[in-house]
């Protein structure tokens, strides 16, 4: 079985030593086409910084597939007013961002604080309904993002808000679920369809965040198996941390590559 999806990366990969345009040009000097932005601060989230992107990665010869929220600026379920407002305003940004760069999907870590409140998650759930819905307009997929800290962080999250109709899909987070203590294939299995990314970086119990895939000790066949279960056939974005040397992205890729050969081998 060849291979079903294009490998890139996501700027984060090398925050905080790149600007976020910069990493642009290191990614595609790797011979990455694809990539994910990570909007890192107020000024990225501007009509001035979108035209920068816009214009960066059509030099470059870049596919944005998708463009991260950073999730601290994105409580649209506050009770203050003045502070909802606010975020509905950035979020419209937002929305302006990816689309002067042809992104396909929002990756968004979404609740990050009471999250056994039912209240909180109601009031959250009606926010994603909100934001899912303007996305949609203007040709976007939210993605909520299976994360350790965060609502989303087991299956029984994907499957209640499955249940619950709202209109996103989902990001699958192979170090996160590592670092929640799930079985990464139970979460994919849970996002079956729905899963619209997929970010690679490795987990090791009291090791370093966010590790290249290959250098912790997830149970890689049995992710790719899972992936290969569900039909998933969109991008890996690699998504290590604090990348200085940048050949490990160039590792990290061929790792991958090999990883899905091996498990589409034992399947044939």
């Amino acid at each position: 079985m060849t291979w079903p999806a294009e490998i890139g990366v996501s700027t984060a990969a090398l925050y905080p030593s790149h600007l976020t345009e910069d990493a642009l040009v290191s990614i595609a000097e790797l011979g990455f086409r694809l990539v994910e932005i990570f909007l890192q601060c107020n000024e990225e989230y501007t009509t001035g910084f979108s035209e920068t992107l816009d214009e960066r990665r059509r030099e470059l010869g870049l596919v944005v597939h998708s463009v991260h929220l950073y999730s601290p600026y994105f409580d649209l379920w506050s009770p203050y007013e003045r502070m909802a407002r606010e975020v509905r305003d950035r979020f419209r940004c937002l929305l302006d961002v990816a689309g002067a760069v042809d992104a396909r999907a929002l990756t968004w870590h979404g609740l990050r604080y009471g999250l056994d409140n039912p209240r909180l998650v109601e009031a959250f759930f009606e926010s994603v309904t909100w934001a899912a819905e303007r996305a949609q307009a203007s040709g976007l997929t939210l993605c909520i993002e299976n994360v350790s800290w965060c609502y989303l962080r087991a299956p029984e999250h994907v499957r209640a808000v499955v249940r619950a109709g709202l209109p996103v899909g989902f990001t699958f987070d192979a170090f996160q679920a590592g670092e929640s203590g799930v079985e990464p294939a139970a979460l994919i299995h849970a996002m079956g369809s729905r899963l619209k990314t997929v970010h690679l970086s490795d987990y090791l119990p009291d090791g370093p965040r966010h590790l290249p895939p290959g250098r912790g000790d997830l149970d890689w066949p049995a992710l790719f198996g899972a992936l290969r279960e569900v039909g998933y056939r969109g991008p890996l974005i690699l998504e290590p941390a604090h990348v200085q040397d940048l050949e490990v992205l160039v590792e990290a890729r061929t790792f991958v590559r090999r990883g899905w050969d091996d498990v589409a081998r034992r399947a044939s």
